[in-house]
């Protein structure tokens, strides 16, 4: 008679934006494991597995838990193994975990460029005529203010020297806005909707001051041709939120310039500057 597979163990957890990673100790091979199922409600609170609360079933000791809210709601999960044989294990010691909460829906507004909504539909060019950007700005260089309406002229892909349809060249893509002066260390939220398969690298220069060169996932490059990640889960959408000095910025006019140094474009989902 085949045996029932035994609790889980080893259940933890790692946050990021919008997305909680699980895993757990695999069970082996006594009995053979068909599949893993995961239980999850939101909130902290105790729960029993049932069909009415399972997220998702996978065949590995790990699972993501993708589109979570912004602002890192917990949520309480449990994990169960299925036999090859169809028996179902009992639950486990269950694990509370929450999402990293996102500064743009902690932290107070003081610039912004798109809409934080997994998309690209909103700036110039989206989903899909990436070709007319180098045709429109031979020079490599977009120019942008705040006050003007800027997400119409603000081309959804930021070409990099990868990029042979772009010219194989650093484009440079400089934001100008207005600040009042700065009482704490404001935070810059950079939401991307893809990448390209290539290594790269995205560069940032608060006014005068160069950033350190923010390394970029490996995307899907997808998003040239497809503007939703909301109706398109393949692609590969990365969240970057940090701090930067205050110091960097002036009370009045101000420029941050984007350029991809090394690798390939990046499709964008929105930027912001927030105070804390």
């Amino acid at each position: 008679m085949s045996r029932r597979p035994g609790r889980i163990t080893g259940l933890t957890s790692t946050s990021h934006i919008l997305r909680t990673e699980l895993q757990w100790d695999s069970l082996g091979f006594d009995p053979l494991i068909d599949h893993y199922r995961v239980h999850g409600i939101r909130g902290a609170r105790s729960f029993e597995p049932s069909p009415d609360n399972l997220l998702a079933s996978t065949v590995y000791p790990r699972w993501v838990h993708t589109g979570l809210e912004p602002e890192g709601h917990s949520w309480s999960y449990q994990v169960v193994a299925v036999s090859a044989a169809g028996l179902i294990g009992p639950s486990g010691r269950g694990l509370v975990a929450k999402a990293k909460p996102s500064i743009t829906a902690t932290g107070t507004e003081l610039v912004r460029v798109g809409s934080f909504d997994a998309r690209t539909l909103e700036f110039q060019y989206a989903p899909a005529a990436y070709a007319s950007i180098p045709k429109t700005y031979p020079g490599a260089v977009f120019e942008h203010t705040s006050g003007e309406e800027i997400g119409s002229t603000w081309p959804y892909l930021l070409p990099g020297p990868g990029d042979a349809w772009a010219g194989n060249k650093v484009y440079r893509q400089r934001w100008s806005f207005e600040l009042d002066a700065l009482n704490d260390d404001p935070q810059l939220a950079i939401w991307l909707v893809d990448t390209t398969t290539l290594v790269s690298t995205l560069s940032i220069k608060i006014n005068s001051t160069l950033l350190p060169e923010l390394p970029l996932p490996i995307g899907a490059t997808k998003g040239s041709r497809s503007g939703d990640a909301n109706t398109n889960p393949l692609l590969v959408r990365s969240f970057h939120e940090f701090a930067v000095d205050r110091a960097l910025f002036t009370p009045g006019k101000n420029t941050i310039e984007f350029s991809v140094p090394t690798g390939g474009w990046v499709a964008w989902d929105a930027i912001g500057l927030y105070a804390p």
